[in-house]
């Protein structure tokens, strides 16, 4: 058999040259799939027509959040700019973002950003996308001027509901689908608003600071539920309610007695009974493979993976202006990122 040998005969320049946009589809989903910075992503898809066509936006594998730089004046929201702080590179992104000016931005979410706009004709509700520009309004019906309480992750493509208080002589709560463009009212308990609360696969979830309960609502059968509070030392003045991996946790957070650690979290993993008022929360020391971010309001949950860099069973946690890691397993926090330090970005506001 004849031996094959490359060509002496070739330039370098043609020797290496390839046609990087010949690459086949199934190929650039798998790359794109590894892709877990959003800049990553949008870069990729910049590098020739077929690539852009084959990875659309909408396909974006799981993000490791951003960290939204706070607008804190007039002047701020005025500018048509954003920027973000990337846990997964360690830089500074700026996104030129027309639709952001003026306008009051309100998060956490995967991709879709609430933004209010109080302008002369009246406020303005939307959810804006600052990568893709997108903008779906909300359509306001029954009320003027609702104030948005919180909204769950990624609501444009999951069945997660934005709570808005609608009337605030009562307790009645507007949830806005964004998917059907619907709304439903509901009538719920009176509960502190700053003391933890999410909205979560159909049902409204609220703390009760007096005893530790959780008031689960049931958004569209318009009911409501309590879940007795887990047996703990101390009734949590605050919780974090997230939805991962299919299951809901409770998140505690309450100062190290020992000094050992900055904080310490309690989990707790709800255990759905056939007859739902009988569920429970159980205390959890493991979340698996599963990535929790907290900033001061509310939390979302990835599954981590060897092309993030992350391991998982741990937690991210926004506190003021640091961001610390906190090891689910043992019990250790640790300072990751001080934004007092960097002098290159503000007070962070939210994911």
């Amino acid at each position: 058999m004849d031996s094959i040998e490359p060509s002496l005969h070739l330039k370098p320049r043609d020797r290496i040259r390839v046609d990087w946009s010949d690459l086949p589809v199934e190929m650039l989903q798998e790359i794109s799939d590894k892709l877990h910075d959003i800049f990553d992503f949008v870069h990729f898809r910049a590098v020739c027509k077929k690539w852009r066509e084959a990875i659309s936006i909408s396909d974006l594998p799981p993000q490791l959040p951003w960290i939204l730089e706070e607008r804190e004046n007039v002047k701020d929201r005025d500018s048509q700019s954003l920027r973000f702080y990337s846990l997964f590179s360690d830089k500074i992104r700026t996104i030129h973002c027309p639709p952001a000016c003026g306008k009051y931005l309100y998060g956490p979410s995967h991709g879709y950003l609430y933004s209010f706009d109080l302008n002369y004709n009246g406020p303005t509700h939307s959810l804006m996308n600052p990568l893709t520009k997108d903008e779906v309004t909300i359509e306001i019906r029954r009320h003027s001027d609702p104030y948005v309480v919180c909204m769950g992750p990624d609501p444009i493509r999951s069945n997660n509901y934005m709570s808005f208080r609608v009337d605030f002589l009562s307790e009645t709560m507007g949830f806005y689908h964004p998917r059907t463009c619907e709304w439903n009212y509901v009538e719920v308990p009176v509960c502190d608003w700053n003391a933890g609360h999410a909205c979560l696969r159909g049902a409204f979830y609220i703390n009760k600071p007096d005893t530790g309960a959780t008031v689960v609502v049931n958004i569209a059968c318009d009911s409501s539920f309590v879940i007795p509070p887990p047996k703990t030392p101390v009734i949590p003045d605050f919780v974090y309610f997230v939805e991962s991996a299919g299951k809901i946790l409770r998140i505690v957070p309450f100062l190290d007695l020992n000094l050992a650690s900055p904080f310490c979290l309690d989990i707790f993993q709800l255990d759905v009974k056939d007859e739902i008022d009988q569920s429970r929360w159980v205390n959890t020391n493991s979340i698996g493979n599963q990535i929790l971010f907290l900033d001061e309001s509310y939390g979302i949950s990835i599954t981590a993976s060897p092309s993030t860099g992350l391991n998982g069973n741990c937690v991210y946690y926004l506190l003021g202006s640091e961001v610390y890691k906190y090891n689910i397993s043992d019990g250790q926090a640790k300072k990751v990122l001080s934004f007092v330090k960097r002098k290159d970005l503000a007070c962070s506001q939210s994911y």
